[in-house]
């Protein structure tokens, strides 16, 4: 009897216990005795086990499972970073108040010149390897029977000149490249120039690391935070064979959690009993359940009744977690909405069409929501250059409307187009549709009164707004399935470059990629923050001011944690979320 009421007091309280058995006494007497016990029992768990500061802690987090790797230097989603952050530790750490503190390395030196970053290493820090063998004589771990030979988990300072020359290979193509390129000789190498021996980064001895920048970076300690210098071991990573971070079986963990099983349903983090850092995990465990097809209603839903204990909420499902009791939360802004054109389209091949449709639009001044703001370029306001903001540094870079031009860029592209009859599909969300209607206003009573061509045939002019899930959305985006799409934009990184260079990639087919990518690599190896940000608002040139992508607005959007939960640490802009210190009431 004592052990059933005692782990009924400390039963986890976000599990359901389905039945609970009533214990009938016959009589008084029972009645009596059946109390002391349960006094006694309720005493003796109250000290030796719900007060210890060993009990478990669990903790379940909505993601999509948008995870291709767990290799840190190729992340880039917010669901490889969200898994990243909270299973790697790099040389330092970034606490509740945005200060930098101990990781993997004891201490640390700045040159007064800002250049040469020197690092010492604690000793004993170990990758999440089991080195021990079976009565056999075999390894118990797979990835040593992989390796088929003795391995040192010991973490040195090799591991992190591995990783940052990694980052810094052309071959990588590591998404956060720019955050690190202002390491000396870092451009050259990203440019196919140097080796990557060459990059500033040396290990003096196992335990001492020094990095020499080739322009002072305020914000590079904070980057050393993030997934671009996490540690990455040359003999395991060579053992795989071009599978690292492919699966658990070709990852090696040093943080507080290690991914321990995926599932169907969730992905299942652990506490890493062989981390030994001064930031030991609070929590047990940490379940990261897939939300695959669960709507944003629901989420948020989910946050109020504290099923999940954190989230990133949309803000047009804000309302619903500012009205919930004990949910707190933080307001960011690292989305951007816009027109994306398809320029495989016999319309929007022609860049007087793209023109004068978005000088023809109607800006929304007041959206009558909060959430909802008009957008001043294309860059988030989450994003920075230089550790600065950089929507301040390079201001407001969308044209202005102008509905005389649109007007006249509409009929002179009409005269290099055989057809009179247009159709045009405008994708969205549910959530956008009745602002892209009275977005649509303008250009409806502007080109959209246009009748006729030059050669006096009659013109006919349809905008067809189709509304579909944000998930739908994208799959038609990517397939090329529309016209014009009304769709977000999401910063992963807090670098302005980093965001930029997701447009690289992106759909839009007459794209200069190959023009852009060198603007963003011209900023990155600016060596003063000015220069940096005048080739930034160059690149953002290249996506909005040829019309490619016109954005329209900004939205706010929140991290949200259940009632009782404290301790995430959320990173705006960034998808990074750290459980380290999490813990419940």
């Amino acid at each position: 009897m004592f052990i059933d009421l005692y782990n009924l007091v400390c039963y986890n309280n976000r599990q359901q216990i389905s039945q609970r058995h009533i214990i009938k006494m016959k009589n008084k007497k029972a009645i009596k005795i059946f109390s002391i016990i349960l006094c006694l029992c309720l005493t003796a768990a109250l000290f030796s086990g719900c007060g210890s500061k060993n009990k478990a802690i669990d903790f379940i987090y909505p993601f999509s499972a948008d995870v291709k790797s767990y290799d840190p230097q190729v992340a880039s989603t917010s669901d490889e970073f969200l898994i990243i952050e909270n299973t790697f530790e790099g040389l330092i750490r970034m606490d509740d108040n945005g200060k930098i503190t101990s990781g993997m390395a004891d201490s640390w030196n700045v040159s007064d010149d800002g250049l040469t970053y020197t690092f010492t290493l604690k000793k004993g820090m170990k990758w999440n390897i089991d080195t021990e063998t079976d009565d056999k004589g075999e390894f118990k771990d797979s990835r040593l029977k992989m390796l088929g030979r003795v391995f040192d988990p010991e973490i040195t300072a090799n591991d992190f000149v591995f990783a940052l020359r990694r980052a810094a290979q052309p071959e990588t193509e590591c998404p956060l490249f720019s955050s690190i390129a202002c390491i000396k000789n870092a451009v050259s190498v990203h440019n196919g120039k140097m080796s990557s021996d060459k990059l500033g980064v040396k290990a003096v001895n196992n335990y001492q690391l020094e990095i020499t920048l080739a322009s002072a970076d305020d914000s590079f300690m904070q980057t050393l935070t993030t997934a671009v210098a996490m540690p990455c071991n040359e003999e395991f990573f060579n053992a795989t064979k071009g599978r690292y971070g492919l699966s658990t079986e070709y990852t090696l963990f040093n943080g507080q959690f290690y991914l321990s099983q995926i599932l169907e349903s969730s992905y299942l983090l652990k506490r890493n009993d062989k981390y030994t850092g001064p930031s030991a995990a609070k929590a047990t465990e940490l379940t990261l359940k897939i939300t695959s097809g669960e709507d944003s209603a629901k989420l948020a839903d989910n946050i109020s009744s504290g099923y999940y204990d954190a989230a990133f909420i949309s803000g047009s499902e804000s309302d619903k977690i500012k009205q919930s009791s004990g949910v707190t939360y933080t307001s960011y802004n690292d989305t951007v909405w816009g027109f994306a054109f398809n320029t495989s389209t016999l319309l929007f091949q022609n860049d007087k069409m793209r023109k004068a449709f978005c000088l023809g639009l109607t800006r929304l001044d007041n959206t009558g929501k909060q959430y909802l703001t008009d957008a001043t370029n294309i860059i988030p306001s989450s994003c920075t250059i230089g550790g600065k903001k950089a929507v301040d540094l390079i201001g407001n870079n969308v044209p202005k409307q102008d509905s005389a031009k649109s007007v006249e860029l509409w009929k002179e592209g009409l005269k290099s187009i055989s057809n009179t009859d247009f159709t045009v599909d405008i994708l969205t969300t549910k959530t956008m549709q009745n602002y892209v209607k009275r977005m649509l206003q303008g250009v409806q009573s502007g080109i959209g009164n246009i009748t006729e061509n030059s050669d006096k045939e009659k013109i006919t002019l349809t905008f067809k707004i189709t509304a579909v899930d944000d998930s739908e959305l994208d799959s038609k985006f990517a397939d090329g399935d529309y016209d014009i799409a009304f769709r977000s934009y999401k910063a992963t990184s807090s670098t302005a470059g980093a965001f930029l260079t997701t447009f690289e990639k992106s759909s839009v087919t007459a794209l200069d990629s190959e023009k852009l990518k060198s603007y963003i690599s011209k900023a990155e190896s600016a060596t003063s923050t000015k220069d940096a940000a005048s080739y930034t608002k160059s690149a953002q040139y290249e996506i909005v001011g040829k019309y490619y992508i016109y954005p329209m607005l900004y939205e706010t959007s929140y991290y949200a944690a259940a009632k009782g939960v404290s301790g995430i640490q959320f990173h705006a802009g960034t998808g990074r979320v750290s459980f380290v210190n999490a813990t419940r009431e």
